[in-house]
């Protein structure tokens, strides 16, 4: 179990935790004098009580008090809890000299203190209380034994044995109690560092194919031109020759292969490299205009549009992008009949557009590996599975996320979640409703 775990989750814990003791420690003097009749030195035990209340009060007023900067780093934040538990392990021992010494059953709670040690604290820390601990129980051996904590009548339980079981019973909730909470925020801690880690792969991965992209465009860019013009001029020089049809109709095909190079880089380029596309108000019927437009009269033509937004504060051509990207994957997996629908609405301070087909679905195993830079499902020459990775990338970015459901035989739903700065949206839809 790894130790430190993060002190702006421990610290305020452990006054909270500290409270509880207090209030346990009361009911059990209480319990002692007035449930039990023990003969105990109350005024003592009473005193030592109200230290660790006023040591709390203390410590809720430095944690609250104490800079962010060193809540970060942990510095501070450790050497506080450990000193408080070394404290509160010195004030047990204190509570069991005046309260039955070695044979007080509560000497139990030296374990609890030892594991919540190991749980939060480093391994010099955890070895002072530990050595502080031993040591308290050794010197309550020194104190004398009182017999009235001995007593038993033969008739059932006496206060001694008694005081052993709801100390074994206490002690053993606590320190599952300190054991769930503990793993509970290691787990958080381990989930975020995951979701860090996956980010900055991601991120990685971005820059990757944004290097490509810029390098595949500046290398290729020249020679694709050249062959262009080369194809152009030869087509012109032998249009006017009959015998030479054939080969007049191979350089036109060159020259749409080339074309059609050329806006793969291109697209691929101004994708993938770094935006200067700021947020700004625009409506629903400016995404759908912008998606046919781009797509084209045919595509464009099976695109259906629901719009529940009256305007939406994203980057135009970065969100218009992403939606054909995602709308393009839906026709090229629907039949030419079918027709692909495109949801665009309000949830709360977030846009939500989700794009639907009804194609053939994604298959199971493979469905894992969508979004995976070059991964495609596309017949050759039909897609550089970019996509969905870029679309992923877009969203991300912008504190959202994409989420792709889908059923074989049934259709495919890609849904973009992308968070909305609060103030400039409601002055967005108050600009379109005017």
């Amino acid at each position: 179990m790894p130790h430190d775990p993060e002190p702006q989750v421990t610290l305020p814990w452990l006054v909270r935790l500290r409270w509880l003791a207090v209030l346990g420690q009361a009911l059990a003097v209480a319990a002692a004098g007035w449930g039990l009749g023990l003969d105990f030195s109350y005024g003592l035990l009473g005193t030592l009580v109200l230290v660790a209340a006023a040591s709390n009060v203390i410590l809720a007023v430095v944690a609250r008090r104490l800079p962010p900067e060193n809540l970060s780093q942990g510095g501070s934040a450790a050497r506080i809890m450990g000193s408080v538990m070394a404290f509160d392990t010195l004030l047990l021992t204190a509570l069991l000299a005046a309260s039955g010494g070695p044979m007080n059953p509560f000497t139990v709670f030296y374990l609890v203190h030892i594991t919540l040690s190991a749980m939060v604290l480093s391994t010099r820390w955890t070895l002072l209380v530990a050595a502080l601990s031993f040591t308290g129980f050794g010197v309550l051996f020194s104190f004398p034994i009182d017999g009235h904590v001995l007593q038993h009548d033969g008739s059932g339980l006496g206060p001694h044995l008694q005081g052993m079981w709801v100390a074994f019973v206490l002690a053993a909730g606590l320190t599952t109690f300190f054991v769930r909470r503990i793993t509970q925020a290691v787990g958080r801690q381990r989930e975020q560092i995951a979701a860090l880690r996956e980010a900055s792969a991601q991120s990685a991965r971005l820059a990757a194919v944004t290097t490509l992209a810029a390098g595949a465009a500046h290398e290729l860019g020249s020679p694709l031109g050249t062959i262009a013009v080369a194809a152009h001029d030869a087509r012109l020089a032998l249009a006017a020759l009959p015998e030479a049809g054939a080969v007049v109709d191979d350089l036109q095909l060159i020259e749409l292969e080339v074309e059609r190079c050329q806006d793969i880089l291109g697209s691929m380029s101004a994708r993938a490299a770094p935006s200067a596309d700021d947020p700004r108000a625009f409506s629903g019927d400016d995404l759908m205009r912008g998606v046919r437009a781009q797509l084209g009269s045919e595509q464009g033509s099976r695109v259906q549009f629901q719009l529940q937004q009256a305007a939406l504060w994203l980057p135009p051509s970065q969100t218009t992008q992403s939606v054909v990207a995602l709308v393009r994957n839906g026709l090229d997996a629907s039949r030419a009949s079918e027709h692909v629908t495109v949801l665009v609405q309000q949830q709360g301070p977030d846009a939500h557009i989700s794009v639907e087909d009804r194609g053939q679905g994604i298959p199971e195993a493979i469905r894992g590996r969508v979004g995976e830079p070059f991964f495609t499902t596309k017949q050759p020459g039909r897609g550089l599975g970019l996509g969905i990775f870029l679309v992923r990338a877009f969203v991300e970015s912008r504190g959202g996320e994409l989420r792709i459901d889908s059923t074989p035989g049934v259709g495919t739903q890609a849904r973009m979640r992308i968070p909305m700065d609060p103030a400039r949206r409601t002055s967005a839809l108050e600009g379109a409703s005017s």
